[in-house]
């Protein structure tokens, strides 16, 4: 069976050409990885859940590990667009995500 594609996966082939790989651990030697990248273009989209409900992102721990990677990420060279799940296949976030990627290609 083949695997399937997300939407958000197939609006970012549609307009960049690019391949977008769910769940892409980026770091050589952390565990870490970003819900969604665009590896070619060095771009990641992580989905913040649990907003609303106190989840894991918004307790401090949480909130300290969540920054130590995004950091790290800056540093190996990513741009990491954030949104929550709500936003993610909204019309301005996907501009917004192929906009990145097209900056990052000049």
């Amino acid at each position: 069976m083949a695997p399937t594609i997300s939407l958000l996966e197939r609006a970012i082939l549609k307009y960049t050409g690019l391949e977008t790989v769910p769940e892409y651990r980026f770091h050589p030697t952390r565990e870490w990885r970003f819900d969604f990248a665009v590896p070619a273009a060095r771009v990641a989209i992580e989905v913040e859940g649990g907003i609303w409900n106190g989840g894991r992102h918004f307790r401090e721990e949480g909130w300290r590990r969540d920054l130590e990677k995004y950091n790290e990420a800056a540093a190996c060279g990513w741009l990491v667009i954030r949104t929550i799940p709500t936003e993610l296949l909204k019309v301005q976030t996907l501009q917004l995500i192929v906009r990145a990627i097209r900056s990052r290609l000049q």
